[in-house]
């Protein structure tokens, strides 16, 4: 991941001598990951993942989740209850005084207990509450992988600012450096009378223009780090590109369009919808009777006589009149299955938009590299040559100092472009659903 900046210098040098040619990729290859490094990065980046309050919050919903689903799945199995109760008589009164004292002395003081199993025979609402929270858990579960993704793509995206700054800090130091070479040369002409005090000023002013951008740069790397380090603290920030296998990638439009099902945005859309059909169905179930089965054994008087009764029923339960409770749970129950299917709906328009601006960047992004390598090709060539003649001849300082400037220009235009392209293919595999496979298997 890292880059010393002796290997920096040392690539640039290379390109100052133009041991390359202009079809060859010049300075990108150069800075971007190996496989090694490239695999330490992934390992900080899912060991980060891991540690994150996003990832353990969306791990705590889904043992939420779970819980609600046995909760419902206990609604169709045995119910057990054993009720006890004691009573004491604070006042009686009994018509035949011949019975007065042995009725009067085992109704004073008694205990009652009684052991029930119920066992739902028939409740279409129970099995449409736990279909729901099936649905629901699956629901939860593609959100953890969304957030993941989520995670995944802002650190891999901040992993390429700092890369960009960084490598961008060192080419204007580099070029400070060149700067203040030719601001020593002009101070030597104007000591020898061969140039005015006027050339003197603007070279210092084209220095400090230098050391300014410089600042620039530092204090967006230095944001750029900041944000890497509350991303992932246990990491160092990346002073190479991500390197992105063009094969993951998928230019064509159609393709695009399919793949796009594979968000776990929209798949977690899909799971909902389903929730709020079967939600649907609870709604209409409420209007349907409910039978049970009851087995129930009565011990009267635990302290006296073994008196006790056992019987079974099957209780038959149906709501006849709730105030209009029912139609209007179907009525909620149904515009919810709406809403849901309509957040789809958005959500795959969303992404489609998306999809298609930045498969727009991919598909220009081979000729934007070269028009800009071109560009930085013209503009190396034109600095090394008037540098060259100004021992010579009397080039004009401005063409000079211009050819520098334009020089650091196209350099920073070509990384912050590179930098752009690798950006979205690390989007294109978030928003087709790739980029968790890509980067963390083992989330």
């Amino acid at each position: 991941m890292k880059f010393s900046r002796k290997k920096i210098i040392a690539v640039l040098q290379l390109l100052i001598l133009n041991q390359f040619t202009v079809a060859q990729p010049i300075v990108i290859d150069q800075f971007e990951m190996n496989q090694h490094e490239q695999e330490a990065f992934v390992n900080s980046l899912i060991l980060s993942i891991k540690k994150h309050p996003i990832f353990l919050q969306s791990l705590t919903i889904i043992e939420t989740s779970k819980a609600s689903l046995d909760i419902s799945k206990s609604n169709n199995k045995p119910q057990i209850q054993l009720q006890a109760n004691s009573r004491n008589s604070l006042k009686q009164k009994f018509e035949d005084p011949m019975s007065a004292f042995t009725e009067s002395t085992k109704d004073k003081h008694r205990a009652d207990s009684s052991l029930i199993l119920q066992q739902s025979i028939f409740d279409k609402a129970v099995k449409e509450e736990i279909s729901k929270q099936e649905y629901m858990l699956q629901a939860d579960y593609f959100d953890k992988q969304q957030k993941i993704s989520e995670l995944t793509l802002d650190m891999a995206l901040v992993c390429q600012d700092t890369a960009a700054y960084k490598i961008i800090s060192d080419l204007i130091e580099i070029s400070i450096d060149s700067h203040s070479e030719i601001v020593n040369r002009i101070q030597m002409r104007v000591e020898s009378g061969r140039a005015a005090q006027a050339e003197m000023t603007r070279a210092k002013a084209r220095l400090a223009e230098a050391k300014a951008k410089k600042m620039t740069t530092e204090l967006k790397l230095l944001t750029a780090k900041a944000t890497f380090q509350q991303l992932m603290s246990d990491g160092e920030p990346c002073e190479k590109f991500i390197k992105i296998d063009p094969e993951q990638l998928t230019i064509d439009t159609n393709k695009i369009q399919d793949e796009i099902e594979n968000n776990f945005s929209v798949m977690r859309a899909s799971e909902l919808i389903k929730a709020a059909e079967r939600e649907l169905e609870k709604a209409k179930a409420g209007f349907r009777p409910k039978i049970n089965l009851e087995l129930r054994g009565d011990r009267y008087d635990l302290t006296g006589d073994k008196n006790y009764d056992v019987y079974a029923g099957v209780n038959f339960n149906v709501d006849i009149y709730t105030g209009g409770k029912k139609t209007a749970l179907v009525r909620l129950a149904n515009e919810q299955l709406k809403t849901a299917t309509f957040n789809k709906e958005i959500l795959i328009k969303d992404l489609r938009i998306k999809s298609g601006a930045n498969l727009a960047e991919l598909n220009n992004s081979d000729d934007r590299l070269m028009i800009f390598n071109a560009a930085y090709e013209a503009y190396k060539d034109s600095r090394d040559k008037l540098s060259l003649q100004f021992e010579s001849s009397n080039v004009s300082l401005l063409e000079l100092l211009q050819a520098e400037r334009d020089f650091i220009e196209s350099s920073e235009l070509l990384l912050l472009n590179k930098k752009e392209i690798i950006s979205s293919q690390i989007r294109q595999l978030y928003l087709l659903g790739k980029i968790t496979d890509y980067f963390e298997k083992g989330l």
